[in-house]
């Protein structure tokens, strides 16, 4: 019998265990990492946090100097800054586009027919002066150079979407141009010369027909809820606090301090109440808002591109930030053109193979361009520009 299936022990020569080699190697456990794309993140002005995950944890190492506007030499006053910012919405349809005709007519007349307006919130992100800017406003306004376009019920001066503004000639040339009859023509322009300043314009300015007319062409709007509740509580709160009144109430009664609804009326948690008058506040108000046709395809258009650049920030890396050069590319979507790192790319043999027609850019947004949007997210507060040590400059998403 095999000596190996029975107990007796071998005569073979063992070495003791202490003298056994370990085939280990002594940093075996180490955790490594790859040292050229450390090394080239850390050329790119990139550091870590120590994990050693390159994707979601990098950080743009910099001074921290903030970038608070993104000025240039052709933006001098308001004016040139409004003609800028229209100028320079959109880019230029690439030669190799993929698109057949249909889409290109589809693309080109979408940016034609969208209206003049450029958003407060890039107006303030060209011009460095804050208080130097709203100054220029408001003698604009009073000398009838520009208008100043409320937008009712769809934004709020947190996200820069509370007003737009558009000059004089570019807002009567669109009036001029509808197809409105000659009458209407004729007291909408001498409304609007007669109320420089105002984004209302008195139900008394002009006819019941003409105000109906305007208002199914796009030019007017109906005021909001919201507007009619300020309004409305502005009054109330004006009476039933007003000396006169509390001085005729008994004293320690609810009269006396304003009834029984004062702190909502005032402004409380349930807001306002609303007469029975104002409760069809509506088709019969006595001021009707300004409007520009085709606005909503503006701010349907500017919603998109705020929120495509943030998801490409929150994408980038947990602290949703990236270089501004990287995040163009993205935002192009690393398509081909004319731009060092593509030409870079080329010259090593890589090529993307992407046509614009496939890309959100051109595909949803219709060519937006990408400094316009990053202009726009940083006057709304919604981006910062930053420094960085040798990769320009960054951008953080702040939301």
């Amino acid at each position: 019998m095999p000596l190996y299936l029975t107990g007796t022990r071998s005569s073979r020569v063992t070495k003791p265990k202490p003298l056994q080699r370990s085939t280990s190697l002594p940093f075996a456990s180490t955790k490594h990492t790859n040292t050229l794309q450390r090394a080239q993140t850390l050329a790119a002005g990139l550091c870590y946090d120590g994990d050693g995950n390159d994707d979601e944890n990098k950080h743009l190492a910099g001074p921290g100097t903030t970038v608070a506007v993104l000025e240039n030499d052709v933006v001098t006053d308001v004016l040139s800054a409004i003609s800028y910012a229209r100028t320079s919405m959109f880019d230029a349809l690439p030669e190799r586009a993929g698109m057949n005709s249909v889409r290109i007519a589809q693309v080109l007349n979408f940016q034609k027919n969208l209206p003049a307006i450029v958003s407060l919130a890039h107006i303030h992100a060209l011009r460095s002066s804050l208080s130097k800017t709203e100054r220029d406003i408001q003698n604009l306004l009073s000398t009838n150079r520009i208008r100043r376009i409320k937008l009712v019920g769809r934004g709020n001066e947190v996200s820069g979407l509370g007003e737009v503004l558009i000059s004089t000639k570019d807002y009567e040339g669109l009036v001029c141009s509808s197809a409105l009859t000659d009458d209407v023509l004729q007291s909408f322009l001498a409304a609007l010369q007669s109320h420089p300043r105002s984004h209302y314009l008195p139900a008394s300015s002009m006819p019941r027909s003409h105000i109906a007319v305007l208002t199914k062409a796009g030019f007017l709007t109906i005021p909001s809820v919201q507007d009619v509740c300020k309004s409305s509580s502005s009054r109330t709160s004006q009476s039933i606090v007003a000396p006169a009144t509390v001085s005729r109430s008994a004293s320690g009664s609810q009269a006396a301090v304003g009834g029984e609804a004062a702190f909502e009326t005032l402004g409380g948690v349930n807001g306002a109440r609303r007469s029975k008058s104002d409760a069809g506040y509506g088709h019969h108000s006595n001021e009707y808002v300004l409007s520009v046709p085709g606005i909503a395809a503006y701010l349907q258009l500017l919603d998109s591109g705020r929120n495509h650049l943030l998801e490409l920030l929150r994408q980038s890396s947990k602290h949703k930030q990236a270089p501004m050069y990287l995040l163009k590319e993205r935002w192009n979507g690393n398509v081909d053109n004319d731009s060092q790192v593509s030409v870079a790319k080329q010259i090593r043999g890589e090529f993307s193979n992407v046509l614009p027609a496939k890309t959100k850019k051109w595909r949803v947004l219709n060519g937006l361009s990408f400094d316009w949007v990053v202009e726009e997210c940083l006057g709304a507060g919604l981006i910062e520009v930053f420094e960085t040590y040798s990769v320009g400059l960054g951008v953080r998403a702040l939301v």
